[in-house]
């Protein structure tokens, strides 16, 4: 491959080989759509034009969690801080904590994750940071987590190996 004619067709031949591959791919990813109806490709990501509400429905695609109930950040005089369900009885005349575990209070009303909330989380002038609860009510979940921060994490554990 020493002149530029070479070169140029390797290059075009590269090209066509991508392009098997991508149909391939596409035929894989077709397949995956009829076996689980459920998946949503998104086809477009939002940009720095897009509107509010598409910015947020394009957050709400890829941090998937309940929408009945959200984690709200909290933190206390000593330093400790955590999260808790947020409740609109939360510290009202019927709120019985520290007593009572907000998870078994007989008072609770917990508050939906909406897009106000999710706007007031994602506005840098505002001092409010939300969590989500991955666990859906039906015991599913959308999250995948993985663990790289050991320096042999290539190396598969058992017979757990994803292949994708």
């Amino acid at each position: 491959m020493d002149n530029i004619e070479d070169k140029y067709n390797a290059a075009l031949a590269h090209i066509e080989e991508l392009k098997l591959e991508i149909s391939r791919l596409r035929g894989v990813l077709g397949a995956l759509e009829q076996e689980n109806p459920g998946i949503t490709v998104v086809e477009s990501a939002a940009h720095q034009y897009s509107t509010v509400e598409d910015k947020l429905a394009l957050y709400k695609s890829y941090f998937r969690g309940r929408d009945d109930v959200y984690p709200i950040r909290w933190s206390n005089k000593q330093g400790k801080s955590g999260y808790s369900s947020a409740c609109a009885n939360e510290w009202t005349c019927v709120c019985e904590k520290p007593r009572v575990k907000c998870s078994v209070c007989k008072h609770q009303n917990f508050l939906p994750l909406t897009s106000e909330v999710l706007s007031a989380h994602l506005d840098a002038r505002q001092d409010r940071t939300i969590g989500i609860h991955p666990m859906l009510q039906d015991e599913t979940c959308w999250f995948l987590a993985l663990d790289f921060d050991k320096h042999d994490w290539i190396r598969p554990r058992g017979r757990g190996i994803l292949h994708l």
